[in-house]
């Protein structure tokens, strides 16, 4: 990391350290705006800002993902459509924006006159202001909507995943708002989504090996520390070191992004080199502990969970590898001579 994010880093430990509203303290130190475009009232630091953040909040077991939900539903509307209230309160950490059906197949419908009716899926945890949604129009096809959660029509219902908490809100007319997301502004939105996503995956995935690390390095059996044992030692240093390339390469992504670099496949593929690393990670890091790692609040059992929620969030694996491997055969093809 350069100087800047070193100390973005430390800042947002600093805030994490703190036992009074997380979203307001991140807020205090410029997040999210320190990643928020211009247009949205950021400083347009990009991704290279935004991958700390969210690495940080992995690392620290605090995933927040209301956080990157709300940067992606702004970012996915056109300017006319992003409320200055909602913007405002983004800003001061008192309310979130959310996507609905976008990560998921839709399953609320709208009428003629643009009400929403139905569930979502389920949602990041906190105060939701504006959603960003999917939804199945009249004729079948599906439109895309911005819808005010203040209304009293939108009803949030608490819900959990793997004893992670989270909402659901229940849609009974709520008025909407049709809007146009291009095919280049949602590829760019979603593809600094995964980026963002992938970096809290890394996150986890590194303080459960160092929990790990220091585990085996403890952990006295037969006579000697389990760190002595090749089994253990060879598996984590192999991990140990594959997150390191990973680091790498999530940061090779960003810069990419934001310097209008960016290829086809590189989002994709390093969220799902993410996703996997992640739960290969976590799930040593509980074998390693035994019995141990399987109490509910071990570091090595609240990593695994956040892990295996993380790592769905934004669709499964397969389905991240065969679009990076599309995108790699549609540039090699495009490749002048390959199609002679």
């Amino acid at each position: 990391m350069d100087p800047v994010q070193a100390q973005l880093a430390d800042a947002v430990d600093a805030a994490l350290d703190r036992t009074t509203d997380v979203h307001a303290e991140l807020a205090a130190i410029g997040v999210p705006e320190l990643g928020l475009p211009e247009r949205l009232g950021g400083f347009g630091l990009g991704l290279g800002a935004d991958i700390v953040v969210n690495h940080r909040l992995g690392r620290n077991l605090q995933p927040l993902p209301a956080h990157r939900e709300t940067v992606f539903a702004l970012e996915l509307l056109p300017d006319w459509a992003v409320p200055e209230a909602v913007v405002e309160q983004v800003l001061k950490g008192s309310a979130h924006a959310t996507t609905i059906g976008v990560h998921t197949t839709p399953t609320l419908r709208a009428d003629d006159e643009g009400r929403v009716w139905g569930d979502s899926e389920h949602l990041p945890a906190g105060d939701l202001a504006l959603a960003v949604l999917r939804a199945v129009a009249p004729g079948g096809d599906t439109r895309w909507y911005r819808a005010s959660l203040r209304e009293h029509t939108s009803v949030a219902r608490e819900s959990e995943l793997l004893g992670v908490a989270g909402q659901r809100v229940h849609f009974t007319g709520t008025p909407a708002t049709p809007v146009e997301v291009d095919d280049g502004r949602w590829r760019t939105a979603l593809d600094a989504a995964r980026t963002r996503q992938a970096a809290v995956l890394l996150g986890l995935a590194e303080r459960a090996l160092d929990t790990a690390r220091s585990h085996v390095n403890k952990r006295v059996q037969f006579g000697k520390p389990l760190v002595q044992l090749q089994t253990v030692a060879h598996r984590l240093a192999r991990l140990v070191g594959e997150g390191d390339g990973w680091w790498l390469l999530l940061h090779q992504a960003a810069w990419r992004h934001d310097s209008g670099a960016d290829r086809a496949a590189d989002a994709a593929q390093v969220l799902a080199t993410a996703t996997e690393h992640a739960l290969r990670s976590t799930r040593l890091a509980l074998q390693l502990h035994g019995v141990r790692g399987m109490l509910a609040h071990s570091t090595a059992a609240t990593a695994y969970r956040l892990a295996s929620v993380e790592a769905t969030r934004m669709g499964k694996v397969g389905r991240l590898w065969r679009e990076a491997g599309a995108a790699h055969l549609a540039a090699a093809q495009a490749a002048p001579g390959l199609g002679e």
